[in-house]
C-alpha cells in the first residue's frame, strides 16, 4: 500500500510539472493533472488574504494522498504538493462546500476552512511562510 500512494504522489508532481507553463487558467491545470492521474477533482477556491497565495486547488487519489495546487499571489507560479490522511479534517469541509449547488455556496462561508488548511500546510512544512 505504501508503494501505491509513493506511486500517486509521484504521478501527481510530474503531472504537476507538466501543466506549470502551459497557457490554461488554475482550475483547468488542476482539471488536466486530475484526468492525466486518474484522481478525482475535489475542489478549488480563492484564498482571500493570504501574502502568498490566491488560489488552492485539491486532488484526491484512492490510496488516500491528496494532491494539492497553490497559486501565487501574482498568478505566475503554481507550487504542488501531496499531503495524506492527517490533513482530511482540513481538506474534507472544503470538498463538502465544492459538492453544494451554487445557491448554497453563496450562503455558506468557507473562507474560515480555506485559511485553516493553509496554516495547516505551512505547519506541515508543504508551504513555507512568507
Amino acid at each position: 500500500m505504501a508503494s501505491d500512494i509513493d506511486l500517486d504522489a509521484l504521478l501527481f508532481e510530474m503531472a504537476a510539472a507538466s501543466v506549470r507553463m502551459l497557457a490554461l487558467s488554475f482550475g483547468d491545470k488542476a482539471a488536466r493533472i486530475a484526468r492525466q492521474t486518474s484522481g478525482r477533482f475535489l475542489f478549488e477556491v480563492r484564498i482571500d488574504g493570504d501574502p502568498q497565495f490566491q488560489r488552492i486547488a485539491a486532488i484526491r487519489y484512492t490510496t488516500g494522498t491528496t494532491g494539492l495546487l497553490a497559486l501565487s499571489k501574482d498568478g505566475l507560479a503554481v507550487m504542488s504538493f501531496t499531503a495524506n490522511s492527517e490533513l482530511a479534517s482540513f481538506i474534507d469541509p472544503l470538498e463538502n462546500w465544492d459538492s453544494l449547488p451554487l445557491r448554497e455556496k453563496a450562503h455558506n462561508e468557507v473562507q474560515g476552512h480555506i485559511d485553516l488548511l493553509v496554516a495547516a500546510l505551512r505547519n506541515a512544512g508543504c508551504v513555507p511562510y512568507h
